[in-house]
């Protein structure tokens, strides 16, 4: 990832920067409640890292001037949102003029025990919610009473998805601990962030400069109906009027207070019992959930991220669509990994996709990251634990990542739910072992 954008020509003045928001990502913005329901917090943990002093305790300064040099060094950390004039275009990220670097950064005041934390509390899901008028991500530093580092890691969904926020994360983490970080730098010195009223001029000429290179985006233009681009206008005109509206009541209902749990398992283990029973690993991770689900509904349905990532359009950030499948809570796992692959395979070949039956529950996503070790602030990264990006109101969420060798699967589920045994039954699915429980750090 280039960690600056070209600046203007010498002599000239410095010229606007902004990349446009997709139609998709900009519902992510569209009112508060799905602003601050978008928030996606990770968690991962850092062994033997230099910035932890003998006692215990955090060298801020020296946290600081690492992530000065790593993370708000990269353009995707130093750009905020700023919506168009009189909502002609969609909204666009444009370089922070007033980036503050201690804005982003949150300490813990003290040391916290691993084993008994509130996993939601160290990854800084109950921070405040971010502001719109700066780049969307948050630090959290909690010094760990076992030794480690617990370093939270909040993004906006808006910004990125799944596979993307793999390619940050590693991004501003190194492969060694000695890997240099660099001096901090500003990667758009030279250029400034285009005003509202610039941004149609600078829409249509990037457009027009795409259109050239694919005559598709002609044929994709005239396709839509000029009432449904009005009535997007118009929205976004009306948007200060209706962006609060309904108030702390919406805000409650849509996002219940929730837990979160996670395990970690063998990655070889979970993914040879997936092809013992004929699916793919991601089949199974659905088909346990389905089959872990503790509600009274037994026949249920979930909601599955599917990428569309093209190297040919790399200014697309966010390019996921959710797609569903159902099953029920009391079959076989057998039977169940069985249905979901064949669904799966189904509504790839169907256009459109057929409706699913069922209670709608959730969320599942499963993300690759590296096989190899991961460091940050000079330390050895051993442990994640991930958290779904998923509605407030999905009552059973998942997400997994793979990384060196292990699968760390993690789930949220509402305050009346139990997510730690429900969480143990899906790690057991996934690998046919019985739950030991919460995992120690290694």
């Amino acid at each position: 990832m280039s960690r600056t954008v070209a600046p203007s020509p010498p002599g000239r003045r410095a010229r606007p920067h902004a990349e446009f928001m997709q139609i998709w990502e900009e519902g992510y913005v569209s009112n508060s409640v799905s602003f601050e329901n978008m928030h996606t917090p990770s968690l991962f943990i850092v062994q033997g890292s230099p910035v932890v002093r003998a006692d215990g305790t955090i060298d801020r300064a020296r946290v600081r001037a690492m992530v000065a040099a790593t993370v708000a060094s990269l353009p995707d950390f130093r750009l905020r949102m700023r919506r168009s004039l009189l909502g002609l275009t969609p909204p666009a990220w444009v370089p922070d003029e007033r980036f503050d670097l201690d804005r982003h950064l949150v300490f813990a005041d003290e040391p916290v025990e691993f084993a008994t934390a509130d996993l939601r509390a160290l990854s800084g899901a109950g921070d405040p919610v971010l502001s719109i008028s700066h780049p969307l991500w948050r630090m959290r530093f909690t010094a760990l009473a076992e030794g480690p580092l617990a370093v939270g890691l909040t993004l906006h969904h808006a910004s990125t998805d799944g596979m993307s926020g793999m390619r940050l994360l590693s991004s501003i983490t190194q492969s060694t601990a000695e890997t240099p970080t660099g001096a901090a730098i500003d990667p758009f010195a030279g250029v400034r962030a285009a005003r509202a009223w610039e941004l149609p001029l600078l829409a249509l000429g990037q457009w027009r400069r795409r259109a050239r290179e694919s005559g598709s985006l002609w044929r994709a233009y005239w396709s839509r109906p000029v009432t449904r681009r009005l009535r997007r206008v118009a929205a976004r005109v009306l948007l200060p009027l209706r962006y609060r509206r309904g108030g702390e009541r919406a805000r409650a209902a849509a996002l219940p207070p929730r837990r979160s749990a996670y395990r970690r398992i063998e990655a070889a283990t979970a993914g040879k019992r997936a092809r013992t029973l004929g699916g793919t690993l991601s089949d199974l991770q659905v088909s346990a959930m389905i089959a872990a689900w503790p509600g009274a509904e037994r026949v249920v349905r979930l909601r599955f991220p599917v990428s569309f990532h093209d190297p040919a359009a790399p200014h697309i950030r966010n390019h996921v669509r959710d797609m569903e499948v159902s099953g029920d809570a009391d079959a076989d796992l057998a039977a169940t990994v069985a249905s979901v692959h064949a669904q799966v395979a189904a509504r790839d070949a169907a256009d459109p996709p057929s409706l699913v039956s069922g209670e709608p529950i959730g969320y599942s996503t499963l993300l690759p990251w590296v096989s190899r070790p991961r460091y940050f602030c000079g330390g050895e990264i051993t442990e994640i634990v991930p958290f779904p990006a998923s509605l407030g109101r999905d009552r059973l969420a998942a997400a997994s990542i793979m990384y060196r060798g292990n699968l760390y699967v993690g789930a949220t589920m509402p305050v009346a739910y139990d997510v730690e045994e429900t969480t143990g039954r899906i790690a057991a699915h996934l690998t046919g072992v019985a739950d030991t429980g919460r995992p120690g750090l290694p």
